[in-house]
């Protein structure tokens, strides 16, 4: 039998999520009778080394233990100088204050019933497809599955993706569920953005393969390659493999307008308001995004924070095979 590799991020999640790390072993074990590693690590940076690590010893089954931080690093070090391989399989057990790809792909929030179900669809080979994105920021390729973005939506892992803060991250999380870190980042995120466009006013050029704008204020520009459930209705009903990504895009219309246009799009409905709010959707298969007057902005990739003056470009790079229930 194959062996199942399991990397978990030490404190990703709530507090309560932090004590599913030393369990995780012997909660596969009821359900597996071949070999199980556990590989615990403090950083992203770690998580995605031992992947790699992993793959290019012929690994195939690799389980991420975390969040979307955790789980982007894990699908990043997967990733061999010619893409993925096609016998690869990767799971995600939910262990993060982001689980929507955990939540996408049905896996339990119960790390026993988490265990079952992902040894049973490892047995019988229980995926679905899903596109990888891939963006290149300062001459540097990343690839991730789910969202990513710049505007307000890019400032939010400034307040959330650090080590110190992942601890009151534990805490939110722990008092008000999963959107508890989001919401405040997104709360903290929407004063520092505006606050600097006092003084920086930001305008951007995003040029598609069939839409071009032209010196745009945007709030927010939200890239979504499939549906991430009800928890960020953006693309609600689009696979996550369509061989195209949707580009949101979010005027900016003010501060006030700004709260309206996440609150509508929280709920789902942001499309019955696209005139009043200012939103552009389009569907591609590449996109580049310029800074007009080289101002330095922060990208979102996945949860991870970059930070640029100069363009940067989407494409769909590649397939992968997801573990699901």
């Amino acid at each position: 039998m194959k062996t199942i590799n399991i990397i978990a991020t030490t404190i990703s999640g709530s507090i309560k999520d932090w004590k599913k790390t030393g369990k995780i072993k012997s909660e596969f074990e009821k359900h597996y009778d071949g070999d199980i590693n556990v590989f615990i690590v403090d950083s992203h940076e770690k998580a995605r080394l031992k992947a790699h690590e992993l793959v290019q010893n012929n690994e195939h089954f690799i389980v991420s233990a975390g969040g979307s931080g955790t789980f982007a690093s894990i699908l990043e070090g997967c990733r061999l100088a010619d893409g993925y391989s096609k016998d690869l399989r990767l799971a995600f057990l939910r262990k993060g204050s982001a689980d929507l790809l955990g939540k996408v792909l049905n896996i339990p929030d119960n790390l026993a019933n988490a265990a079952k179900v992902i040894v049973e669809s490892i047995k019988n080979d229980t995926t679905i497809d899903s596109d990888v994105i891939e963006v290149n920021i300062n001459s540097t390729n990343y690839h991730f599955i789910g969202y990513g973005g710049l505007g307000v939506f890019g400032v939010v892992p400034f307040f959330t993706e650090s080590r110190i803060k992942k601890y009151y991250k534990g805490i939110l999380s722990y008092l008000f569920g999963d959107r508890g870190p989001f919401l405040f980042g997104v709360n903290m995120a929407i004063f520092k953005f505006y606050f600097e466009e006092i003084f920086r006013r930001t305008r951007f050029n995003i040029i598609s393969d069939q839409f071009e704008l032209k010196n745009a204020k945007i709030s927010n520009i939200l890239i979504m390659n499939g549906d991430l459930g009800k928890d960020y209705p953006i693309a609600t009903g689009m696979p996550l493999a369509t061989n195209n990504f949707q580009v949101s895009i979010l005027k900016n219309k003010g501060i006030i307008t700004c709260y309206r246009q996440l609150i509508h799009a929280w709920k789902g409905n942001m499309n019955e308001y696209n005139k009043k709010l200012g939103l552009e959707n389009i569907l591609t298969k590449k996109l580049t995004i310029e800074s007009v007057n080289s101002k330095k902005y922060m990208i979102n990739v996945d949860g991870a924070l970059h930070i640029t003056r100069s363009s940067i470009s989407y494409r769909i790079s590649d397939q992968i095979k997801l573990i699901t229930n």
